[in-house]
Parts: C-alpha cells; sequence; structure tokens
C-alpha cells in the first residue's frame, strides 16, 4: 500500500520547490547560449542550428517542462478532497499534471539518449554537426514522439490519480489500491496503474540510459582507435589525452542522467516488485530527480568553464563562470574592450580555426561538450599537419 506523505512538515515543499527553479534556470541557461550563438548574425534561424543544438534544445525543454509541472507547481494540481498541504486543483488538473509530467520527463531521458547517439556518429562516422544532407528530425521527432505515446497510454483505464505524495502521476485511486489482490475490485480508477508504471516510466528510463551508456562507450573507443592511429605520427611518443578528456566528459555526461535517473528507478522498482514504498528513497528520488536540468547544465559548460579557467588563472571562479554564462554583474571581468561586451572566443570558433590553419596536430573530441561542434575528429587537420596529404 502506498505511504501517505501529507502529514510532512511546508519544508518538504519549500525544498521541492526551490530545486524544480533551480533545474528551470538551469536549462533556460541552456536554451539561452544556443539561441545567443544562433543569431551572433542575422540570418534564419532553422538554417543555422546543428543537430546537436536541436537535439540540446529538446532535451533542456523536457527538462524545464518536468521540473515546472512536477516539482514547482506540484500540490497546486492535486485534488482539493486530498487534503494535503496547498493542494487547490481537481481531478482533471491532476490528469493533466500526470499526463505532462510524464511526457516532459521522458522526453528528457529520451533526448538525453539521442544526443548520446548524434555524438557517437559524429565522431565513429565523421558526421559533420551542421552537415544539412545529414537529417536531424529523427533525433528530435523520435523522443518527443514516444514521450507522446507513453503520456497518452496511461490515460485509457484513467491512470493518472493523485499517488499520496506530492504530486500526481501513475496511480490508483485510492492511492495504492492497484497493488491489492483484486485491483478491479478496490480500485474507483487506474486498477492498470501498477503495469502502466512499468510500461510508460520505468522500462522507457532503463532503455534510455542503456542506450546512452553504450553510445558514450563506442564514442571513448572510436577517439581511442583513432588516437592509436595517429601515434606513429607522434615524435614525442603516443598520447592518450583525447581519449582521457573524452572518458571523463562521457563519465559526466553518464553521472549526470544516473544521479538524477537511478534514484527514480530504485523507487520505482520498489514500489512495483514489493508493492511498498521506502521512505528514505521516496524522499531521495525527491530531492535529486528536479536537478536533472542542473546537471545536465553542468556538463555542458563545464568544457568552456574550464577553458575560460586556464585562459584566466588570476580570475575568480564567480568571474570565469559569470564569462561563460555571459552574465554581467559586479564579478564578471571588465575588459577594456567594454566590461564583457565582446563574446569570448569559444571552443567552437576555436575548433574551426584549427581546422583551417591545418597547424594543430590534436584531435578534437570534447565529446558531448557545451559547444556540439568540438565532438569532431579534425583528423584532416592533424594528419595534413604531418604527412601534408593524407586523410
Amino acid at each position: 500500500m502506498a505511504m501517505n506523505y501529507a502529514e510532512e512538515n511546508i519544508y518538504v515543499l519549500i525544498f521541492m520547490r526551490l530545486f524544480g527553479l533551480v533545474s528551470m534556470i538551469a536549462s533556460g541557461f541552456i536554451i539561452r547560449d544556443i539561441t545567443r550563438k544562433l543569431y551572433i548574425r542575422p540570418g534564419a534561424f532553422l538554417k543555422k542550428v546543428s543537430l546537436t543544438q536541436s537535439i540540446l534544445i529538446v532535451l533542456s525543454i523536457g527538462d524545464f517542462g518536468g521540473a515546472f509541472f512536477v516539482q514547482f507547481i506540484s500540490t497546486w494540481m492535486v485534488p482539493f478532497h486530498s487534503q494535503l498541504l496547498g493542494s487547490v486543483g481537481s481531478q482533471q488538473s491532476c490528469v493533466a499534471q500526470g499526463f505532462l509530467s510524464t511526457f516532459f520527463y521522458s522526453l528528457s531521458a529520451l533526448s538525453n539518449a539521442s544526443l548520446a547517439v548524434a555524438y557517437c556518429l559524429i565522431v565513429r562516422l565523421g558526421w559533420k554537426d551542421k552537415d544539412k544532407s545529414k537529417n536531424r528530425l529523427p533525433f528530435v521527432l523520435t523522443p518527443f514522439l514516444i514521450s507522446i505515446v507513453l503520456a497518452v497510454v496511461p490515460l485509457f483505464g484513467s491512470n493518472y490519480n493523485y499517488n499520496a505524495g506530492y504530486s500526481c502521476y501513475i496511480s490508483g485511486a485510492p492511492a495504492g489500491c492497484e497493488f491489492d489482490p483484486n485491483p478491479q475490485e478496490t480500485c474507483i480508477r487506474g486498477a492498470q496503474a501498477r503495469t502502466m508504471l512499468l510500461v510508460a516510466g520505468l522500462i522507457p528510463t532503463l532503455v534510455a540510459f542503456f542506450i546512452l551508456t553504450v553510445a558514450v562507450v563506442l564514442l571513448i573507443h572510436a577517439v581511442l582507435v583513432q588516437e592509436r592511429r595517429m601515434d606513429q605520427y607522434q615524435r614525442a611518443g603516443r598520447s592518450r589525452k583525447m581519449t582521457m578528456e573524452s572518458f571523463y566528459q562521457g563519465m559526466f555526461y553518464i553521472g549526470a542522467f544516473a544521479i538524477s535517473w537511478i534514484p527514480w528507478l530504485v523507487y520505482g522498482f520498489k514500489e512495483y516488485i514489493f508493492a511498498s514504498v521506502h521512505k528514505p528513497s521516496y524522499f531521495v528520488m525527491l530531492a535529486v530527480t528536479p536537478l536533472h536540468g542542473v546537471m545536465n547544465a553542468g556538463v555542458y559548460f563545464r568544457p568552456r568553464l574550464k577553458a575560460e579557467r586556464e585562459r584566466n588563472p588570476t580570475d575568480s571562479t564567480c568571474k570565469s563562470l559569470m564569462q561563460v554564462l555571459h552574465i554581467k554583474c559586479c564579478c564578471n571581468r571588465k575588459s577594456k574592450e567594454g566590461a564583457g561586451d565582446t563574446p569570448v572566443i569559444t571552443t567552437d570558433q576555436q575548433t574551426e580555426d584549427d581546422a583551417e590553419k591545418g597547424d594543430e596536430k590534436k584531435i578534437q573530441t570534447n565529446a558531448l561538450a557545451g559547444d556540439p561542434k568540438t565532438a569532431t575528429i579534425n583528423l584532416e587537420a592533424a594528419q595534413n599537419a604531418e604527412i601534408g596529404s593524407e586523410k
């Protein structure tokens, strides 16, 4: 039987909404950063957006929507007759919250997997991130369409109900009746909620995690293979610098997903298998799930923050972070050109310069980084610098 947490104090709701707000802000920074790059020069938006940028925008929308409707709104959409603190909604608003939470969180998880696959193909097959011949729609539309299907399926059988927690999700009504021996008799709504939780929630997230992990491992292996091929051209001995950089960035990417979703998977499978709720795992899940947007922002901006710190080692972390986020405040660095108005040279721009000059003997493999073009391997520039013609 599901536990009822309506007796918990107001601090749980405060922290939920605070964490949800922080996640929404972090996701907003990712969208803002991408659109800022696209509008540096006048032109059509859709013509300039790259494959990975389009996926990142959809991913961030999923994180933003999930944090807003589940953590930030939380009890406001719960039916008022539940007597939960702050519940002022109705059964219709409860169904809407369950539908939107399933859609946005599925969109976030599946877009993470799609992004990892895109980076893997860019590195292994030599795709160009802004190559117009490569259709980006499958990478964007597939997570969107699957998320729509996963959100619609629980509507059949009225499986979106108040779950005796702090929001509405896939649950029976009254809460926990789906775990009874005869749920058809005891449930007013959502008698098949237990099966729906597995089909529309747990399995898709687990599959997305598996795809993401495999794609990152294949990406790192591709970088290692390319560096091994370059060993014969290295006068100073073999180097695995790019492999290690890709490994660390890939581990950050997997870790961001795991920290956010594994507690929810553990909680969900415990509820499904044992027909009971473990209170500590429930609160751990409440604490970390809304931080997925923050985790993604950390992975996205980490390479640029690291590069900014290396370029300006005397600056404080605050200055470097504000510079990367393009925020003007008291701790931001003021240059002679005008207090940070001049755009910072990004890793993306440095990649293009190196490819044009052909004077850098390196493999650019900051896969899954904040600047998507750094996920390409510049073998042509590296080998032309050494042997002049061979690709």
